[in-house]
Order: structure tokens, then C-alpha cells, then sequence
């Protein structure tokens, strides 16, 4: 298990009627990658890493990952919700926005759970729910649809299908859940109930989800992410910038590079070099893990140091909305070159929005600046992106979307551009403009040569083009565009 460095945050800890952390998380498992994700913590669980790729491999490209949020309120005070490694007071807790009474955990405590559901659970459920004989899962019959207003909480929660437009969730009446993709997990956070006087009142709805497409490995090695935040709080704001934190350890985790892709909205990890050591590394030629925000515009990327330094971990509410706004603990705002603080090989005194982002920052056309070119040395590395600034005014809500987005080019020893190509295809999915039909074969028939067809090319389960194995599932591409999923037995 690695250490990790953990501190305090430096805002006021009130123990009386707070709701406790939540615990709770489940596993993402639907296609290549295993994660979990949950109101307790995402990506790991308070020891491991979680974010298993490929499924089944026992290597992990991410250990931890959270939401940064700041703002500044229609008083001018500023308030911030964050977390990292989930160190008490901490700033989530689970549910929605209640009165401030009920924010306990007798009250609000059935809300530290997960709601996991298949999209063939839902299938099943609209072609049997009048059948007596059909048991309704749990999940469905509990999905939480409705808060309870007696309490202060929205009636309108998690999505659903209402089939007679009547405004009241009923799955026995065929009412079912709206969810995304193949699986989906469904989570409800506030910044309200840790009782922390500088929270926003934000009330936090997550739905984590992966569809599974055994013969598109870009989409089948992502995880999406889709977030709506909503001012339920007492005060307007502005100036927010909403950040994705995440600790991207790619195998073994003390060789990693980071860097961005402007165009693309993506912030990414590679190793070092051409080998990732260790049991718990990639081998040779290893693969790039992503984030790419979907419907947003990446304002920011930092990165920052692992110890105490004014490049190094937050310390206070300001320092965690100093780094969403590209600026060092400090004061000081981020530079182009070196470490981005002026010094540093390639140090300049010109501001700038993103770290390491090659030769792919507009403002800086003809220049290229990397984590190698800085001259640092691969090591474990933490990233911040944000969005913003925007106002988040009281009753607003803001829909946030993005994606975990993994490759592996086994072949070429650089899986840079591979990832950079999956990160567009999956941009142009998401936006309706590339359609992905899955093949899913879940039987590995034995092979035969087919002579009408004409052979491209042979990727294993992770997209990496290889030669024909035995005893290997690997998938045929053809030039008709078929796939067809077998294994040689000789």
C-alpha cells in the first residue's frame, strides 16, 4: 500500500448533529475496467487503488479522485468544498439538502448508500412489470426519486421515466429509472451537513457509467461521469470554478509523467519511460490514462507538489480556490515554463492557464513545455483541471460531464497519440456525431478461416493489434466492418 500525505483542512470543525463520512461505495464492472465509485470516496478504498484496467489484470491507472468547488457568495465571503483522501472534517457527506436540523445521521444515514443497476434490468422490468409474477428489484422500487419536503429536501431527485406524466415515481405503474449507458451507479452528496460554516449549500448528484462494446476498446475502457450541481443553499455565487482532482497513479506510481491536451479538454498520465516496473506495473511499452471534460471547457490545469511548499499540497480554503483558478498558495499566479512558478528550466514570467500542455496551449503557439522538459524527474503525481468562472445563483443547477478515457499502444511504445485518438472518438460519441454498434459475443467460438472476407487486422481484449495466439480471446476485424470474437484452439 503506498503513503500517502494527508493534513487538515483549516476550516472550522463542529462536532454537534453533523452527519458522519458515508462508507458506502459499489463497483463499476460493466465493460474492461472494474472501479469503484460511491458518497464515501471514488477511485479507491481509503487503503488501494480501485480503478482497476484492464479488468481483471490487477493493475490500476488511478488511486483517488474527487470534486474541487469554489466560489464567492453575494456577501463576498468565500466558499469552498473539496476532498482528497477523504481526511476528517472532510466537506461531502451523503443525501440531498435538508433543513439544518436533519442533517444527522439518524436522520439522514440511509442516504450513505449506492444505487447499482444494469440497463437489462430496466429492459426487463418495462416488458414485465404487469406480469404477477415479476419481482421488482430494489433497486427500482427504491430508486430515489423523491426527497421528502417535510424534511427541506426537493421533491425531484434522481431521474426517471414517468409514463403517465404524472410527477410521481411508480414502478409498479411501469415508472423505471433514467440512467446512462450499460451500468450505471447513482449517488447523492451535500457540502451542507458537515456543518461547515463556509459550505455553498450545494447538493451534489453523481451518476458513474460504462457501456460495454467488446469491439471499440476506447469505449469499452471508459468510465463516464455525469454531475449536476445544484444551489440549494441560502446564498447567490459567483466566480465558481468546479475542478476534477485526481491522483493518476499508472501502475507503479512513483515513474509518472502528467500533461494536457488544450484542444481536447484532457489532462493525462503517462510513465516516465518505456517500462513500468514492479508487480503492480504495466511492463513494457505501457498504456496513457485520461480525463477529458465533455461538456465543459478545461479553464485550468495545475499541478502541484506532494509536500508543504507554495507549489505544494493546499493547505486552506483559499489555496484550494487558488489552484482552481491556476494560481499558487502564494498568490502568485501560474507561469509558462519550468515549474511554473518562475523557475525551472524553460521558467518565463508570462501568466498562463495549464501546465505541461506540450505545444498544444494557443497562447504559447510555437512552445512546447512538458513534465520532461521542465527537467523534473517521474515521480507520483497529483493534477487538478477546472471550469470557470461561472455564477451559480440560488435554485441554479449545473450539469458537469466527463470521462476516464484509457490506452494502450503496446506496439509503438508512445500511447500518447493513441489516447489522444480514443479521447476524440469518445468526445464525438458523446456528442451524438460517431455511433459505436457494440458486438458483445459472449461465446468464443473455435476458429475458422473465412475466405470471403478479407482480415485488417487482430486486437486483444485491450485494442492492442497483435498476431493470431492460442488460447488468446482476440477479436477479427474485416474490411466489411464486421468483428468477430474467437480464440484459436489447436
Amino acid at each position: 500500500m503506498r503513503q500517502i500525505l494527508t493534513f487538515l483542512m483549516l476550516t472550522p470543525f463542529l462536532a454537534l448533529s453533523q452527519q458522519s463520512l458515508a462508507t458506502e461505495q459499489e463497483a463499476l464492472d460493466v465493460n474492461g475496467v472494474s472501479t469503484m465509485f460511491g458518497p464515501a470516496a471514488m477511485c479507491w478504498d481509503f487503503n488501494d487503488a480501485r480503478y482497476e484496467v484492464p479488468k481483471g489484470s490487477s493493475k490500476h491507472s488511478i488511486f483517488a479522485h474527487d470534486l474541487w468547488i469554489g466560489g464567492i457568495d453575494d456577501g463576498g465571503q468565500l466558499r469552498v468544498a473539496n476532498q482528497t483522501y477523504n481526511q476528517s472534517p472532510g466537506d461531502y457527506r451523503p443525501g440531498p439538502v435538508s433543513d439544518s436540523i436533519y442533517h444527522n445521521d439518524a436522520d439522514m444515514g440511509h442516504w450513505d448508500r449506492v444505487w447499482k443497476i444494469h440497463k437489462s434490468e430496466i429492459d426487463y422490468h418495462i416488458l414485465n412489470y404487469t406480469n404477477p409474477a415479476y419481482i421488482i428489484p430494489d433497486v427500482i422500487v427504491f430508486w430515489p426519486a423523491h426527497g421528502d419536503v417535510s424534511m427541506g429536501q426537493s421533491d425531484m431527485l434522481a431521474p426517471f421515466v414517468d409514463l403517465n406524466t404524472n410527477g410521481i415515481y411508480e414502478p409498479f405503474d411501469g415508472d423505471y429509472p433514467d440512467i446512462k449507458g450499460d451500468q450505471a451507479i447513482y449517488f447523492i452528496r451535500n457540502d451542507v451537513g458537515s456543518l461547515d460554516t463556509t459550505s455553498l449549500g450545494l447538493e451534489i448528484h453523481m451518476m458513474i457509467y460504462a457501456y460495454r462494446c467488446d469491439n471499440y476498446p476506447d469505449l469499452n475502457h471508459t468510465v463516464f461521469v455525469n454531475t449536476t450541481l445544484f444551489n440549494r443553499g441560502s446564498h447567490n455565487l459567483e466566480d465558481v470554478y468546479i475542478g476534477t482532482w485526481t491522483d493518476m497513479d499508472l501502475g507503479y506510481y512513483t515513474d509518472d509523467y502528467i500533461g494536457c491536451n488544450v484542444p481536447l479538454n484532457l489532462g493525462y498520465t503517462f510513465n516516465g519511460d518505456t517500462l513500468d516496473e514492479g508487480a503492480n506495473g504495466y511492463g513494457i511499452n505501457p498504456p496513457a490514462q485520461g480525463l477529458v471534460y465533455l461538456n465543459s471547457i478545461m479553464e485550468k490545469f495545475v499541478y502541484y507538489n506532494n509536500d508543504f511548499t507554495n507549489t505544494g499540497n493546499p493547505e486552506s480554503d483559499y489555496d484550494y480556490y487558488n489552484y482552481l483558478r491556476g494560481i499558487w498558495k502564494d498568490n502568485v499566479p501560474m507561469t509558462f515554463g519550468g515549474d511554473g512558478h518562475g523557475s525551472g528550466n524553460g521558467a518565463t514570467n508570462n501568466t498562463c492557464s495549464y501546465m505541461f500542455p506540450d505545444a498544444t496551449d494557443p497562447s504559447f503557439p510555437t512552445e512546447a513545455w512538458t513534465d520532461s522538459s521542465a527537467g523534473n524527474t517521474p515521480a507520483d503525481r497529483r493534477m487538478l483541471m477546472s471550469t470557470g468562472p461561472m455564477d451559480l445563483d440560488i435554485g441554479d443547477s449545473y450539469i458537469f460531464d466527463y470521462a476516464f478515457v484509457f490506452a494502450w499502444d503496446s506496439i509503438n511504445g508512445n500511447s500518447l497519440p493513441l489516447l489522444f485518438q480514443y479521447t476524440e472518438n469518445i468526445q464525438d460519441f458523446y456528442d451524438g456525431t460517431l455511433t459505436m454498434p457494440c458486438s458483445n459475443i459472449n461465446t468464443i467460438h473455435q476458429h475458422h478461416i473465412l475466405k470471403d472476407k478479407k482480415l485488417i487486422k487482430i486486437v486483444d481484449v485491450i485494442g492492442r493489434e497483435v498476431q493470431a495466439t492460442e488460447n488468446t480471446p482476440l477479436f477479427f476485424i474485416y474490411e466489411d466492418g464486421s468483428v468477430e470474437k474467437k480464440i484459436i484452439i489447436e
